[in-house]
């Protein structure tokens, strides 16, 4: 009725047809117009309702019962847009006039209601209740205004909702939002808009999710959402910006409940905010000031930054954080600023203490292990010092700290301080990247795969897909890694990476070259287009173990568009794969910019250049082919010359192809350019070859470290064995091994353990451990007893790579002494070391891998992991997470082990069990290893006195070396007078037979080699303290009477001993007359 749209003959224009109307019509007749504005006013369009009105009551003739309606309206139109006028005595005279139709009075009694609602809520309420009969308008300002929570819920849930029109739903609806159940407000707009599809109801929906959404994480940082209430906001935002109105004020205040919920990190509704900025000011002034001072943010500047006063504000630490960062500031000039008393002040004590150990942490070093320890120690004391307070940190600023904490190889810091963020299914935000790297880097396999379960393919970025193929490749899934890695490539197909896990993980399960080789080539071109520094690890590869030739290609065309950067990886890259060039071959790959090097001259100077197409040529190294002298030089042969009239004549000297060129080249450059801080260098070799050796010589003295005094760490017996081996061969585990195993300064302090597990099914043998079964001779044996033997993969692999290394045949090593120059060549390794490379070949031979399973790294192994070596490490590992014994031979990492509550083998039972199965033969070197080296293996005193039984004189020296350093440590001394009469007895014996001691031994006769004279010495110095006797003269002539007692039946052998007791005991400086008064005194006894 007052909107037509009709036109044509006899149709009035502009508002004439309204007044027509009104003039022929009083109040009564105005339901439908009444009911067109209160439409409008439900669905919030005021501005609309506003201009129906003002036609209305722009018209001169109208009853007053129409004005009084008309200005009714008008209130109700002031009540939503949030002012309350003083009209209670006019709406009650109207609802008083009875012309007043009842439809019509019931939307006055509806405006009266809502007006009362406002001031007097009381009168509200009691008017409605006296109320007979219910209407629409009525209910649904009751809804809205007055009604209960528990009468909106039973109201809703009734049947009678079926009969709601779209104004009582949307009553429900604000009255829900008014008792602030925002569940409840969605449930009734999903009905409203199911059933009365509109604009309005669309609204209401959007508004009441919005506000839901808000509720339900008003206590949590966006980056903290579950991944449900996340893909909510962003369908809110999507709908939001797809519908959002000029004249509606509800959009605007569900922007604002976007931005917040978002902390305006969605750069689509802040941009959206900034074009209704006075609207949001008008509803909230804060989120308004919050979106002026992102846009007005300006960057800051990249120039140094200088601490100028002695401490720091907020912003100020921030810029001095960037600065850090960007390496605008250097480290040296802000540890100056701490130490002269600079400090953070941000006016909060908890801040400031944050200020610091991100402070500390920025500025802490990888390779500084003390400074690691204390920032460690700061991280945990923070975080244990107030918890409610570090959950309101600024999460970015968490994040940026955690950041910090896995470069530095602290994850462990990074997943205690995340972890109270991360809920149990969390959208893919920084902080759950973040917290998804510690978790990696931690290796908590197990809470990995559990974080990311509840992602779909589509949610998964490059990160995760990397990181999950890395997982399963540890634990040989390589099937599920293969998928991973290629789901990486598929979202980036250029990222150089990611193409290199996927060859090293096809290579990892065993795939045939051919398989690589076409994986290769399924890389993009433009991968190989430009250098950067992170491709070196696919270049690598293909260089290392799949086609060095390919990979030549590659870098000599980046050599020639940057032959400053790429000197450096050309030659190393060719170095690292020496072991796959068997044999000079011509590359079948044409480079697409390098060409080929060039020696010529022009008759007054010499110059080498390297020819290149398509690049910048402004390097001194490099020479245009399309250049005037490129084009002449290109068809030119050695020893041509060529006349040009404007470079004059060119002789060509020497042509040499891409690769040799670019290898000659870079490794001139990377000569040049060493500051000191690379190993490479380039040594010219004498023309005479006479002066080859005395420079080699030289050569090594250089660069051989001068020795210095031991570390007073690698005396402490509270180290483990494998943590002095990798502070000493972080390069070389074996090495570090046979170091410290053959050493005494380490052996001094090793025992076995004697606790755990005695003979399990399996064990896990560390590198350590094997190295030690190979030196004792016990490796090749260790299948007489019924243990398999586990290895890790790492373990394997650096044994099965050390032997091929020092089994080839041009294996040359050289070392410099006092005496000069030493060469060691592969005839030198099978002579001296060929044994205990069969020993490690034996335990490799029937040892067996098994794939880790995926459980969480302990904290206690992971804060070692930067101290003991990796192969180690992958061995405790795989003990724990498969539940293996571990046999190891350094007793304090199996202390450490057990203690945490670790299966354990027992070394010690293990080793003796073997030992028990082999002869004494088989035997031998384990106890020669034990006597000149120190370390650790169980003899057995039956060994040795079956040793003494042999003529052989090297066994008679295992007998001397063992009493010397053990002598005997029965309980009672009768057992040891008996032990050490039978050695004794048993060795001179034989030595008598054999003739060459009857001089009396080396101390008369110098020309005697035997062991048998040392054999007796240390005898008689273990009896004259461990047997019985008030004296040493006393001791030593028991011991002596027994001995003869024994094996003293012949007199030449008598006197062969008193020879022997006479020489010791002037030796030691006993009374000689003494012990011939006791002996004489024994033997009449035994004589009786």
């Amino acid at each position: 009725m007052t909107k037509q749209t009709h036109t044509g003959l006899g149709d009035n224009v502009a508002r004439d047809k309204y007044e027509n109307i009104i003039r022929s019509v009083q109040a009564r007749d105005l339901k439908s117009v009444v009911d067109n504005i209160m439409r409008d006013v439900c669905y919030r369009d005021t501005d609309k309702a506003m201009e129906k009105l003002n036609i209305l009551s722009d018209i001169d003739s109208l009853e007053s019962d129409v004005r009084a309606l008309l200005s009714a309206i008008q209130v109700k139109i002031d009540l939503v847009n949030g002012s309350v006028p003083s009209a209670k005595q006019e709406l009650l005279s109207l609802l008083k006039s009875k012309t007043l139709p009842n439809d019509v009075r019931d939307v006055v009694t509806s405006i009266l209601i809502d007006l009362e609602s406002r001031t007097n809520p009381v009168s509200a309420r009691e008017r409605y209740d006296a109320l007979e009969a219910d209407s629409v308008y009525i209910d649904e300002i009751f809804f809205e205004r007055i009604a209960l929570k528990i009468e909106i819920q039973d109201c809703f849930d009734s049947s009678k909702r079926y009969d709601f029109l779209e104004q009582e739903l949307s009553g429900l609806i604000r009255g829900a939002f008014r008792v602030q159940d925002f569940g409840l407000a969605v449930e009734i707009s999903r009905f409203l808009d199911e059933h009365f599809p509109s604009k309005n109801a669309y609204t209401l929906l959007l508004y009441s999710e919005s506000c839901l959404i808000v509720t339900k994480n008003q206590y949590k940082h966006y980056l903290s959402f579950e991944k449900q209430d996340k893909e909510v906001v962003d369908r809110l935002v999507a709908k939001l910006l797809g519908c959002i109105e000029e004249g509606d004020d509800r959009h605007i205040a569900i922007l604002i409940n976007l931005l917040n919920i978002t902390f305006f990190l969605d750069g689509r509704i802040v941009e959206l905010g900034q074009n209704h900025i006075e609207r949001i000011r008008n509803m909230d002034g804060v989120c308004a000031s919050t979106i002026e001072e992102i846009s007005s943010t300006a960057p800051f500047p990249y120039t140094r930054f200088e601490l100028t006063s002695d401490s720091l504000g907020i912003k100020d630490f921030s810029n001095l954080h960037f600065a850090i960062d960007n390496g605008l500031i250097k480290f040296s000039a802000v540890n100056d600023w701490l130490d002269k008393g600079g400090s953070i002040q941000t006016g909060h004590d908890y801040l400031n203490t944050f200020a610091e150990l991100q402070l500390t942490a920025l500025l802490c070093s990888n390779y500084n292990k003390q400074d690691l320890q204390s920032l460690g120690s700061k991280a945990q004391d923070f975080f244990e010092l107030d918890i409610d307070q570090f959950m309101r940190l600024n999460l970015f600023a968490v994040k940026r700290l955690c950041e910090r904490f896995i470069e530095l190889e602290l994850p462990l810091y990074a997943v205690q301080y995340l972890s109270p963020f991360i809920p149990d299914k969390s959208w893919v935000s920084p902080i759950f990247l973040c917290y998804l790297d510690a978790l990696f880097a931690s290796e908590k396999y197990d809470l990995f795969f559990l974080q990311i379960k509840h992602l779909s393919s589509e949610d998964k970025t490059e990160q995760i897909w990397i990181q999950e193929a890395l997982l399963y490749e540890r634990i040989k899934e390589f099937k599920l890694s293969i998928i991973s890695i290629r789901a990486a490539i598929e979202l980036t197909p250029c990222d150089s990476y990611a193409w290199y896990l996927l060859l090293f993980i096809l290579r990892s399960s065993g795939v045939s070259l051919d398989v690589l080789k076409d994986t290769v080539f399924e890389i993009p071109e433009g991968v190989f287009s430009t250098y950067h520094e992170s491709k070196m690890h696919l270049v690598n590869e293909i260089a290392a173990f799949i086609d060095n030739n390919l990979a030549d290609r590659v870098l000599v065309d980046w050599f020639a568009q940057e032959p400053d950067k790429v000197a450096t990886p050309l030659t190393q890259v060719h170095a690292n794969s020496l072991s796959n060039r068997f044999e000079v071959t011509s590359n079948p790959y044409i480079p697409k910019y390098c060409c080929d090097g060039v020696t010529y001259t022009d008759g007054f100077d010499k110059f080498t250049r390297i020819l290149v197409r398509d690049v910048d040529t402004s390097h001194s190294c490099l020479l245009d082919v399309d250049s005037p002298t490129g084009q002449l030089l290109v068809g030119l042969q050695v020893g041509e010359s060529i006349k040009d009239g404007s470079v004059g004549e060119i002789t060509l000297l020497e042509r040499l192809s891409p690769f040799v060129a670019a290898f000659r080249m870079a490794s001139e450059l990377r000569h040049k350019g060493n500051d000191g801080t690379d190993v490479f260098k380039i040594f010219t070799m004498p023309k005479n070859e006479k002066d080859f050796l005395p420079y080699i010589e030289k050569i090594i003295r250089r660069y051989t470290p001068e020795d210095k005094e031991p570390n007073s760490a690698l005396q402490n017996p509270n180290i483990p064995l494998v943590m002095k081996g990798h502070f000493t061969n972080p390069e070389s585990p074996i090495k570090g091994a046979l170091k410290h195993l053959t050493s005494m300064d380490s052996t001094q302090y090793m025992n076995l353990f004697d606790k755990g597990v005695g003979i399990p099914d399996k064990v896990v043998v560390d590198i350590y451990t094997a190295v030690y079964f190979a030196l004792v001779g016990l490796a090749s044996n260790f299948n007489k007893l019924s243990i398999d033997i586990i290895l890790s993969q790492r373990t394997k692999h650096s044994l099965e790579l050390w032997i091929k290394d020092i089994l080839r045949e041009d294996y040359l090593s050289l070392d410099i002494s006092d005496r000069g120059l030493h060469r060691y060549t592969s005839e030198d390794i099978r002579r001296d070391s060929l044994g205990f490379i069969q020993e490690l070949q034996a335990l490799l031979q029937f040892s067996k891998v098994e794939a880790l399973k995926p459980l969480d790294t302990p904290d206690n192994l992971v804060k070692i992991r930067g101290i003991i070596d990796e192969t180690v490490y992958s061995t405790f590992q795989l003990s724990v997470a498969n539940s293996i014994p571990w046999l190891c031979v350094d007793q304090l990492m199996c202390i450490l082990a057990h203690k945490s509550g670790y299966l354990v083998a027992n070394t010690n039972t293990i080793i003796i069990e073997l030992l028990n199965s082999l002869s004494l033969e088989s035997k031998k070197k384990s106890i020669q290893f034990n006597l000149l080296t120190g370390a650790p293996v169980p003899i057995l005193y039956d060994d040795i006195a079956e040793l003494s039984r042999s003529s052989d004189n090297h066994d008679v020296y295992l007998v001397a070396k063992f009493i010397e350093k053990y002598g005997v440590s029965f309980e009672s001394p009768e057992v040891s007078l008996s032990f050490l009469t039978e050695i004794v007895g048993r060795v001179t014996v034989n030595a008598y037979l054999e003739g060459g001691i009857l001089s009396g031994g080396r101390s008369r006769d110098p020309s005697y080699a035997g062991f048998a004279e040392d054999v007796f010495n240390y005898c008689c110095r273990v009896a004259i303290t461990a047997l019985v006797g008030d004296t040493a003269e006393q001791r030593l002539a028991l011991f002596i009477s027994n001995v003869l007692h024994e094996f003293g039946r012949v007199r030449r052998y008598t006197a062969l001993l008193e020879k022997l007791t006479s020489t010791f005991a002037t030796g030691h400086f006993l009374d000689i007359q003494e012990i011939n008064r006791i002996f004489e005194r024994c033997s009449l006894k035994y004589v009786y």
